[in-house]
């Protein structure tokens, strides 16, 4: 009985997991016509509130959709590591009870976005680099901006959407 138990645990993880990568996904191709206006960002954030590590495997899930979407490329391995990293410094925050908070850790990822994506650079050239990063300064204040009202705004609804449907489930 307890492997069954553990196995039909295991199936609603995978699940949820790849739901979550899926909602990752649609959210953000339905904001595609708004330049580095998202809420990936926080979503991810509430994912990892509520469901914990498993919002790193969906960001994976998120990046390999997106991949497959628009094809592969640098961004694509810079997207590996910046999405799962996010979702675990979210995870790591996750006490953090104030969405005023949440929006300016939102808007300082989004404001550093552009520089995370410069680092996959560098080792091809720093001077490539650095006007790469130089250059997508107002995009990264655009994702900024975005970031920091989409949670502002977004924030406390969602999650607690988020945690009235995790509730539902978990009876």
């Amino acid at each position: 009985m307890v492997k069954k138990e553990r196995e039909k645990l295991r199936a609603e993880r995978i699940a949820r997991t790849a739901l979550m990568g899926a909602v990752l996904f649609v959210s953000q191709a339905a904001l595609a016509f708004l330049p580095n206006i998202e809420i990936v960002t926080l979503l991810i954030v509430i994912f990892a509130r509520r469901f914990g590590r498993e919002a790193a495997a969906a960001c994976f899930v998120y990046v390999c959709l997106t991949a497959l979407s628009s094809g592969f490329g640098v961004w694509w391995a810079v997207y590996l590591v910046i999405w799962p990293a996010f979702s675990l410094l979210a995870y790591a925050l996750r006490r953090i009870d104030s969405w005023a908070l949440w929006a300016v850790i939102n808007g300082a990822f989004g404001l550093f976005f552009g520089a995370f994506f410069a680092l996959a650079y560098l080792p091809y050239s720093r001077s490539f680099a650095l006007s790469y990063w130089i250059s997508g300064i107002p995009w990264d204040i655009t994702h900024c901006i975005g970031n920091f009202f989409v949670a502002l705004l977004l924030g406390r609804p969602l999650d607690a959407g988020v945690k009235r449907i995790s509730n539902l489930i978990e009876r």
